[in-house]
Parts: structure tokens; C-alpha cells; sequence
């Protein structure tokens, strides 16, 4: 849960659409159809798309709140101050990643059966 509270709103949005192309490839998977194959590849790039645009919007809230942080600002420790925040910018592009890795296998396989 701490994972996914790091990535902020952005998270919320690779989770609705990601849940959704893993859902319709396990549906591709179990029944091809070549009709499929382009709504999956835009659902993962909703997906992928959201991915980046979170990690962006996550390294700019922490360049934009680090140095309006007197205390932050002033410490000794901000280089660890800014890895902490860097670090948990990534969730939303690690995140929107697993789930797209799950599309791609269920597609994987949907593909293999389409083609025989």
C-alpha cells in the first residue's frame, strides 16, 4: 500500500486502465480475435503513457517541494532528502510496467493461438 500511496493520483489512473487491458488480453487470450489486437495495443498505451506521465508528474512535485521546504532545503541530508523523493517518483512507471508486461503475456498467448 506504502508503494502505491507513493505514486500519488497517477496510480489510480494505471490502475483502472491497467486493470482493464489485463482483462480484455486474458479475454483475447481464451477467444482471439484479430478485431481485439488494436484496442489492446491503445489500452497499453494509455497504460505506458500513464506510466511516464506519472513518474513526470511526481519528479516535478518533489523538484517543486524540496526547495520550498526551508528545513528540506537547508539540511545537510537534502541529497537524501531528493533520493527519497526520486525513489518513490518511480512507483507509477514500475507500476504501469507490471501491468503491462501482464497484457503482453496474456497477448502473447492470444497471439499464438490467432496464428496457430
Amino acid at each position: 500500500m506504502e508503494f502505491f500511496m507513493a505514486g500519488g493520483f497517477p496510480m489510480w489512473v494505471i490502475v483502472v486502465f491497467g486493470l482493464l487491458g489485463v482483462v480484455n488480453a486474458g479475454r483475447f487470450a481464451w477467444a482471439p480475435s484479430p478485431g481485439r489486437v488494436r484496442y489492446l495495443v491503445a489500452i497499453g498505451l494509455a497504460v505506458l503513457f500513464a506510466g511516464v506521465g506519472g513518474t513526470a508528474t511526481d519528479i516535478m512535485a518533489v523538484c517543486f517541494h524540496v526547495p520550498q521546504n526551508e528545513e528540506w532545503a537547508h539540511s545537510p541530508d537534502l541529497h537524501l532528502i531528493l533520493l527519497q523523493g526520486l525513489g518513490e517518483s518511480m512507483a507509477p512507471i514500475i507500476f504501469a510496467s507490471g501491468m503491462l508486461i501482464a497484457q503482453a503475456i496474456l497477448a502473447a498467448l492470444g497471439l499464438r493461438r490467432l496464428v496457430g
